[in-house]
């Protein structure tokens, strides 16, 4: 008896009646250096906000006060209070810069998601890289980098002051608030601007030049974009450039952002252990 199989029509590999799928979002040079100026107007902008309503809030509880006490509310001392009380201050700068990366980095999700978890460029690189030992790596050359930078920006600076704004405040902040001032510093800041400077904007760059020319094109940009946090001084500048340098290279050698975020959270926690051994008692 013969016996057959139904036979099953062959697939065809594409519909020539289907339009191709579009192909995925990348960032470009100009919307890297949007998403860096972005970022840098968003903690403006959030900083404003609540500071507007921290100053609200306390206007509200000293109203109360004063009608209690049968005394006048002076909106003079809270402005006075916004601007210099450091306790103030610290809550302030956690909540701007909390708020931003978060912000930013749901931002760039929804911008571009399918390049958040490709591991070559354009992509950002939000994946596990493929060696164990860029962790090490990572950290060994972060305290290197910090160590470092700190001896070129003394020799820099010679006897010229220099002091940045988030380490004033944690120099001056009770010991609570300077711990959560550190977890922002070595949590929160190196995620997000690994995000924009190693993620969007070395992505963007690479679209229109060499891949090591945008390395240190996103490096000068990196160094840069901190002056403000120097009252513009150029001391700390090469110091920061080079370790962008380092970050985009780990960036691109590891195909992933997580070394370069560990790279920067090691680099930061130096600085945040300078905090506790200098900070008043």
């Amino acid at each position: 008896m013969d016996s057959s199989s139904e036979s099953v029509p062959p697939v065809p590999a594409s519909d020539p009646m289907t339009p191709p799928a579009p192909p995925a979002k990348r960032p470009g040079v100009w919307s890297g250096l949007g998403t860096v100026a972005l970022y840098f107007l968003l903690q403006l902008g959030l900083g404003a906000l609540f500071g507007v309503l921290i100053g609200v809030a306390m206007g509200i509880a000293r109203g109360i006060q004063s009608t209690r006490m049968h005394r006048k509310l002076d909106p003079g001392a809270i402005l006075h209070a916004l601007r210099y009380d450091t306790d103030l201050r610290v809550v302030l700068a956690v909540l701007t810069l909390v708020a931003a990366a978060a912000v930013m980095a749901l931002i760039v999700r929804r911008t571009w998601p399918a390049q958040w978890s490709r591991a070559s460029l354009p992509g950002f690189g939000l994946v596990r890289p493929a060696s164990r030992r860029a962790w090490p790596v990572a950290v060994i050359l972060g305290v290197s980098l910090s160590l470092l930078g700190s001896g070129m920006t003394d020799l820099l600076a010679g006897s010229h002051p220099l002091q940045q704004d988030i380490v004033t405040l944690a120099l001056n902040a009770p010991p609570g608030l300077r711990i959560l001032l550190a977890l922002v510093g070595v949590g929160v800041a190196p995620f997000v601007e690994e995000l924009v400077f190693r993620g969007v904007l070395l992505s963007g760059l690479a679209s229109r030049m060499r891949t090591g020319w945008a390395i240190a094109a996103s490096a000068l940009i990196f160094g840069c974009a901190h002056l403000p946090d120097f009252k513009f001084l150029w001391y700390p500048i090469p110091a920061l450039v080079l370790l962008g340098l380092v970050l985009g290279w780990m960036r691109v050698q590891t195909r992933s952002l997580w070394p370069s975020i560990t790279l920067h959270a090691s680099y930061n926690s130096v600085a945040v252990v300078a905090w506790f051994l200098l900070a008043r008692p």
